[in-house]
């Protein structure tokens, strides 16, 4: 996944152009670059490493009112500087950035017999393709468009022209206008809040750019009246903003957000050295959460206790403050809240901080109360959520947890979370289980450690949105009561992920099963036992497997909820922020 930033405007675009670049930076940051218009001739400046290393090989006197400009996670090629963007046409007549794959550019590098290619990029590709053809420079855009199979966003720019030309199939552009200036760009971040309007190009539709004017074509270059959006009164900021719901957008948001922690915590390090030291020091950590993030915190605690061998306690905010509790010194308390701004957990940190203890949180949102009142911040990047039920925002906390009791662990297991950001990707629910499962109301989900965590968030997103009223209960303590409820017209969602306690998970299924209960089996391996219902996970390492299975929980929830005719962005009796005790 990669970021393009391309501006045209009355001024030196340079330095607004590396602005938007450092927003889309979560999308990408192997390497970057930016290709200049200057008299009619276009240069090209890039660097392998975040966008500080392309700002210090930019020279201060460049200037340029034409800019076009990237940031890169490699797909094609690996990191170095001739795969890098922009790349240029055989004739350094052309200049491409792009964001997307072209399935087909073996083939097509075959239509090119006379052309050198100095990169291993599919992207090189597209831009000899628009040399090659003739017409107006917008035609010849067009024409190389139609010969690619795969996904693009591009912006491109020729000598002596001084517009900028986009294309859009499947990857996200947004074009956006204030007079005097307009950006293309992967992601509405990077426009900030300078800009009046912006458009969002569908598939198969083109742009001719000028400072003062925005162009649309359709693929047989006819004009296309868009309607414009304006940023105060636009909802999604996201590739995904046809979704009908908040909730389904925010799912499907969850591989960006991964990528982007990440990126966050290992290229920027949000984390200094010096305070991972102090941190380091605490002998024992107690995590303070409600909800949702109560159920981030336990997997949060289990990390800990895993990798960094500390000891680890976990509270109920509403409960942590009414019964007695030894505050010590030796302990950080970790606070965890998606807004910042929930009642109890704040409650809960000014008692602590009153006692002389030290805090950390863990938040979603800069600046908010629980950021305020702790020693230490552990920043979430899991952007704006609006859906009550939180999915991503969850999601974050977790992989950020994780994150966090590696790095105090000393532990180096970056390249094992880069592979997994990169290749977690949502798979849909399998048609047998949407047309059969749906039909129950009487379902419990079970775990073991922390599939039973996944299992009491799963349970609890169905309840929010589904009102059915459901339980999460440790696969262990089924027999020591609940196994009592188990009948025919019970649905029981058994997570196992775990292979060291899969014959343990087996032995559950078969309890369940001899009491007429039917088996929905979430896991990544066989099973030597039959159940009525099967979700198949990706494999990824035991200590991730808590984020791919709570994805399809997640979705499992939100068809009840649709079935059902209910929205699910706006649960009954809930709130998104819980501000009162």
């Amino acid at each position: 996944m990669c970021g393009i930033c391309a501006s045209i405007g009355n001024d030196n675009q340079i330095r607004n152009v590396i602005s938007g670049l450092k927003t889309l930076e979560y999308r990408g940051y192997d390497s970057s670059g930016v290709a200049l218009l200057k008299n009619g001739k276009i240069s090209v400046v890039k660097s392998v490493g975040q966008i500080k290393c392309l700002q210090e090989k930019l020279a201060d006197e460049l200037n340029s009112k034409i800019v076009i400009g990237h940031t890169r996670w490699a797909t094609h090629g690996k990191v170095c500087e001739e795969n890098s963007h922009p790349h240029l046409s055989f004739d350094k007549k052309v200049a491409i950035v792009h964001n997307g794959i072209i399935e087909n550019f073996e083939q097509l590098k075959k239509q090119l017999p006379n052309v050198k290619f100095y990169s291993q990029t599919d992207t090189e590709v597209f831009a000899n393709l628009i040399a090659s053809h003739s017409g107006s420079n917008i035609e010849r855009l067009v024409k190389a468009s139609k010969m690619v199979k795969g996904s693009f966003a591009v912006a491109v720019m020729f000598e002596n022209d001084n517009k900028i030309y986009c294309a859009k199939r499947k990857s996200p552009l947004y074009i956006g206008f204030r007079h005097g200036q307009v950006m293309a760009s992967s992601d509405v971040s990077a426009f900030g809040e300078n800009f009046d309007y912006f458009y969002k190009l569908d598939d198969d539709e083109f742009a001719v750019v000028t400072k003062d004017k925005i162009d649309i074509f359709d693929k047989d270059l006819k004009l296309v009246n868009k309607a414009k959006a304006l940023f105060e009164k636009a909802p999604f900021f996201d590739d995904f903003s046809e979704e009908k719901c908040f909730m389904k957008k925010e799912i499907l948001e969850q591989p960006i957000v991964l990528k982007r922690t990440f990126f966050k915590y290992f290229s920027e390090k949000i984390i200094d050295e010096t305070t991972l030291t102090k941190i380091k020091k605490f002998k024992k950590f107690h995590f303070v959460a409600c909800g949702t993030a109560y159920h981030s915190a336990l997997l949060g605690a289990e990390y800990l206790r895993e990798f960094a061998k500390k000891d680890c306690e976990v509270s109920v905010a509403s409960e942590f403050r009414y019964g007695f509790q030894n505050i010590s010194k030796n302990c950080l308390y970790v606070f965890v809240s998606q807004s910042g701004e929930t009642a109890d957990t704040i409650a809960c940190a000014e008692m602590v901080k009153q006692k002389g203890a030290q805090t950390l949180c863990v938040t979603n949102v800069p600046y908010c109360t629980l950021n305020n009142l702790a020693d230490f911040v552990l920043p979430t990047f899991a952007g704006k959520e609006v859906a009550v039920a939180s999915t991503k925002a969850y999601v974050a906390q977790v992989f950020t947890m994780l994150i966090f009791a590696l790095l105090i662990s000393g532990k180096d297991m970056e390249e094992e979370l880069k592979k997994f950001a990169l290749q977690f990707s949502i798979k849909a629910l399998p048609d047998e289980v949407l047309n059969s499962a749906l039909g129950y109301s009487k379902i419990f989900f079970v775990g073991r450690v922390a599939d039973y965590v996944t299992s009491l968030e799963g349970a609890l997103k169905l309840k929010e949105i589904s009102y059915i009223n459901c339980i999460a209960i440790a696969a262990g303590e089924l027999k020591h009561g609940t196994l009592a409820l188990v009948d025919d017209d019970t649905l029981v969602v058994v997570v196992s992920t775990r292979e060291d306690l899969k014959e343990k998970i087996e032995n559950n299924i078969q309890e369940i099963r001899a009491r007429g209960g039917k088996i929905l089996l979430l896991s990544q391996f066989e099973h030597h036992v039959d159940v009525e219902y099967e979700i198949r996970l990706s494999k990824f390492m035991e200590m991730l497997m808590p984020i791919e299975s709570v994805v399809q929980l997640q979705q499992l929830a939100l068809s009840f909820a649709l079935e059902k005719g209910f929205d699910p962005d706006k649960p009954r009796n809930l709130a998104k922020s819980v501000t009162v005790e």
